[in-house]
């Protein structure tokens, strides 16, 4: 801190006075309470060591009545120091800024950030397909049976019929194999098949399967009533 001065300072009249009157930093202490590196501090000027203005102030007023100054003349010569103190402190704190200023994107495009965005991309792209390829070596056949034209009444699994003979037609995956009622049917290319098969007056039970070359099945069971 650059000392402040207008003729004699409040430190250099503390000072000054304290060693006129032959009085140590301990004696001063011990008489006012305060701390020997805060009367240091009075004496020097230096109030960015003082805690707080209350603290300064009291300091300052204990110890300019140990001294047997004037306190009047000593409070207000500090309250100038301090607004003047205030005022350069404020001043240095100024940063003059360049007229351009450059401002850096918060998101810097470099080579590395370029190279490590396509590794990932790639391998985002790589383990989506692995993780595909995966699900459909594991997964069961789709089966989807058609209701046959020549049903008087369906509800998706019970069909009502007034023939001896029933055609269950449907459709799979193409690698599939299905079997009706243990008889295989035939499987088209694109994956459809039918098979005929023969019923019962009464409530007759259909079990479809397919099979894919994985193994995994999928079957449906079909109700037919036979009027």
């Amino acid at each position: 801190m650059r000392r402040i001065t207008s003729g004699q300072s409040i430190g250099d009249k503390l000072k000054r006075t304290r060693i006129r009157k032959k009085i140590s930093i301990a004696e001063v202490e011990e008489a006012t309470k305060i701390r020997a590196k805060f009367i240091l501090a009075l004496e020097s000027d230096s109030w960015e060591q003082i805690p707080s203005e209350v603290y300064g102030r009291g300091y300052l007023e204990r110890y300019a009545t140990f001294l047997q100054l004037s306190i009047a003349g000593i409070m207000d010569q500090y309250d100038r120091e301090r607004q003047l103190y205030a005022r350069r402190c404020q001043d240095s704190q100024v940063e003059l800024a360049p007229k351009n200023t450059v401002v850096l994107p918060r998101f810097l495009l470099t080579p590395r950030l370029m190279v490590g965005s396509f590794v990932a991309i790639v391998l985002v792209v790589f383990l989506g397909g692995v993780g595909y390829q995966l699900k459909k070596f594991t997964a069961a056949p789709y089966l989807q049976l058609v209701t046959p034209a020549h049903a008087e009444e369906s509800d998706g699994t019970e069909l009502i019929v007034n023939t001896n003979s029933v055609t269950i037609t449907g459709n799979t995956t193409s690698d599939a194999t299905v079997s009706v009622n243990g008889v295989a049917a035939q499987v088209n290319d694109d994956g459809s098949f039918s098979q005929a098969v023969s019923v019962q007056k009464g409530v007759n039970s259909i079990v479809v399967e397919a099979i894919n070359s994985k193994g995994k099945s999928t079957s449906e069971v079909l109700s037919v009533v036979v009027k």
